[in-house]
């Protein structure tokens, strides 16, 4: 299933702010996951292995990727900063920011909220951005919610190729959507070529 990027700034704002409303435990969770998200650009895999200690009061985050195994440095901004310490108060460094209620069947410690359970989180979004029932949601929305407003913004498609870890400009551009809605303007501009 191709996810789509959320391209609606206005719909952006009111999911943030319908989530930063919701102070149930997995309200907060939902917001966090959605801030943190749209505020790093990172897959779902790297996001759930965060840690209150990785984050809160920091400037700056070094990760390690999951998929492709290269270390990157993200700069935390001020909004996912206030963010963090509205909801990360009081925690203990060591805990994960995503943490499940439950811990490892095995091992009997504490974990990240699964996939499984990050992917539900992101179809809660759904319902409140009012979006046309066909519109696809998926763990990798918020990456491409970054991906697409960081390109209409600043048009740098090599500095995004980089963040992404991707090597050509032409994936970039179709995973973020933007080759998807340069082929509708196109089509719609042969509506005007033709006046049958």
């Amino acid at each position: 299933m191709r996810v789509e990027p959320i391209r609606d700034k206005t719909v952006i704002n009111r999911i943030a702010e319908v989530l930063k409303e919701d102070q149930s435990e997995a309200g907060k969770r939902r917001y966090l996951l959605y801030m943190t998200g749209l505020y790093l650009g990172r897959r779902i895999s790297d996001l759930l292995t965060l840690k209150v200690g990785d984050v809160y009061d920091r400037d700056k985050l070094v990760i390690r990727e999951k998929k492709t195994g290269k270390q990157i440095e993200l700069f935390i901004t001020k909004n996912l900063k206030r963010a963090y310490k509205e909801r990360l108060a009081g925690r203990d460094p060591g805990e994960y920011v995503f943490q499940s209620d439950k811990p490892d069947r095995i091992t009997k410690k504490p974990r990240p909220i699964t996939r499984r359970t990050a992917y539900r989180d992101i179809q809660a979004i759904k319902e409140i951005g009012n979006f046309p029932a066909d519109y696809k949601l998926g763990t990798h929305t918020l990456r491409k919610t970054f991906g697409y407003h960081y390109y209409q913004q600043t048009h740098d498609i090599a500095g995004l190729m980089k963040l992404f870890n991707h090597s050509k400009e032409e994936t970039t551009l179709i995973y973020i959507g933007i080759a998807s809605d340069e082929r509708k303007q196109t089509f719609r501009k042969i509506d005007s070529m033709y006046d049958t």
